[in-house]
């Protein structure tokens, strides 16, 4: 199972982290689907991961355990608006076609994204922050814990990463695959044909964007 590699793969990640005095671990990984999660995950025609930065002041906590809802009829604030938008679109895009940015911005849509799609959610720190992130500091995470990241995303084997700002696109491609070749099809879209692997370089969630720019300026270059 999946997650279970992963939880031993955290053990060991979390006492290297304790010994250099970084107290707070947060798990993530495979959203858990009551059990079902892998058989989802391994039946997905795409495996939909989100790169992320950190959590924001939820140490100790599991992000697997995360539901995106309070309410259960729509997402938790503008973080979890745009992604299930972006989980929407991106398991449901053709190739010459995509989701309208109504329907992807859909309470009911999003809520069956995030209640019923697989998808992983990785932070590349793994000890939460504030409300504001230090790019400087996520970069430094990445290159201190590169080895377990990588064994995280080798356990996960997605199809499609996510990588939510410029130093997660910059972790991604610089440290944890820096040894792979990624072709650059747009401004967004970047493809390693070996490992049949894309990045996105998109915005954060939370970015002060538009969501024709936040959604749309995705979808329209995915499907180029």
């Amino acid at each position: 199972m999946i997650n279970t590699k992963l939880n031993a793969l955290f053990q060991s990640w979390k006492n290297d982290m304790t010994q250099n005095g970084d107290i707070g671990f947060c798990e993530d990984g495979l959203i858990y689907r009551n059990g079902n999660e892998n058989k989802l995950w391994q039946d997905s025609k795409r495996k939909i991961l989100f790169l992320l930065k950190e959590n924001n002041d939820n140490d100790g906590q599991d992000v697997r355990e995360w539901t995106g809802s309070i309410n259960g009829y729509s997402p938790n604030g503008l973080f979890y608006n745009r992604l299930s938008a972006w989980l929407y679109g991106l398991t449901n895009y053709t190739t010459n076609s995509y989701p309208t940015i109504e329907d992807a911005f859909n309470a009911r849509n999003q809520m069956k994204a995030l209640s019923e799609y697989p998808y992983a959610y990785v932070n590349v720190k793994k000890k939460s922050g504030g409300a504001t992130a230090d790019d400087s500091v996520i970069y430094d995470f990445g290159k201190r814990y590169a080895n377990y990241l990588r064994q995280e995303l080798d356990i996960l084997s997605p199809s499609i990463i996510v990588c939510g700002g410029q130093v997660v696109f910059n972790v991604a491609t610089d440290i944890i695959y820096k040894e792979l070749t990624f072709i650059q099809k747009n401004s967004w879209v970047y493809y390693n044909e070996k490992n049949n692997l894309i990045l996105i370089n998109s915005f954060h969630p939370t970015a002060r964007k538009s969501h024709e720019e936040m959604y749309g300026w995705m979808m329209e270059n995915i499907v180029k």
